[in-house]
């Protein structure tokens, strides 16, 4: 059995099945929570990965500890922001490994705020460029090796706040909205190249974005029919899934997974 890193939010651990075995993925927002999670169970399924953050100093421990299991990871300290960055790290992972097979977007922030107090510099630029720009530009820049390669996988996080109104996180439901609405493109776009795109939508998960007991917590805890929040590795089985070979009838989907928030 491959132990998944502690302090990536894990629930339970299962026997690897070498699921993207000879793959090569990139894993972008990697450093905590849904994207640490991600880069431990894909390296456990036998993907080479790529991972980013800018934290640098976590994310070598994590590619410390990952390979310190058999795994084989390797982290670059990538601003998302910074489209040049972006395609340095496409770039930098096809040359290292010959292919891009798997993209998993997941870099983001969530900033609250009442409607008329946003700084739309701080809070709505920041937003849309951190949770959307940076997954298009990353996209852009991906896509032509996965055509090269003869098909691929994306996988973008996009969240419920896609479906549901968010009252006081507005910039953030937008982004969020937009990442749905650009995966059904691209999904459209390039389902002819034999590239899947699809996107996870994950509720309340405690990821470090959300925090158990914070005031967002309380508000939506209550409206969970399961009674819990999520813990990254859930969503990172999610994106397993759509980024496996099991998904290859798989495109333009949306992977809700709230524990029954907003079926009621």
């Amino acid at each position: 059995m491959y132990g998944l890193a502690a302090g990536a939010g894990n629930r339970q651990v299962m026997k690897s099945m070498d699921r993207l075995k000879g793959k090569v993925a990139i894993i972008v927002g990697a450093t905590s929570g849904i994207g640490e999670a991600m880069t431990n169970l894909f390296a456990q399924e036998g993907a080479k990965v790529v991972f980013t953050g800018r934290r640098e100093e976590l994310g070598k421990k994590i590619e410390a500890d990952v390979r310190a299991r058999g795994g084989e990871a390797t982290f670059r300290r990538v601003d998302a922001n910074s489209e040049a960055e972006l395609e340095a790290l496409a770039d930098f992972t096809a040359e290292k490994y010959g292919k891009i097979d798997i993209l998993c977007n997941n870099a983001g922030i969530l900033i609250s705020n009442e409607f008329t107090q946003i700084d739309l510099e701080k809070d709505f630029d920041a937003t849309i460029a951190t949770n959307l720009r940076s997954q298009f530009a990353m996209c852009k820049h991906t896509i032509p090796y996965m055509i090269r390669n003869g098909g691929g996988s994306i996988v973008n996080t996009a969240s419920i706040g896609a479906f549901f109104a968010m009252p006081f996180q507005v910039s953030y439901a937008a982004s969020k909205a937009g990442v749905k609405q650009m995966t059904r493109s691209l999904a459209i776009a390039y389902a002819d190249k034999n590239i899947r795109v699809n996107c996870i939508c994950p509720g309340l998960t405690h990821s470090g974005m959300e925090k158990s007991g914070d005031a967002f917590d309380n508000a939506v805890l209550p409206l969970v029919p399961v009674k819990r929040a999520a813990q990254p590795i859930e969503m990172a089985y999610g994106a397993l899934y759509l980024a496996s070979d099991e998904a290859s009838y798989t495109t333009g989907h949306d992977l809700i997974m709230t524990g029954g928030l907003g079926l009621q």
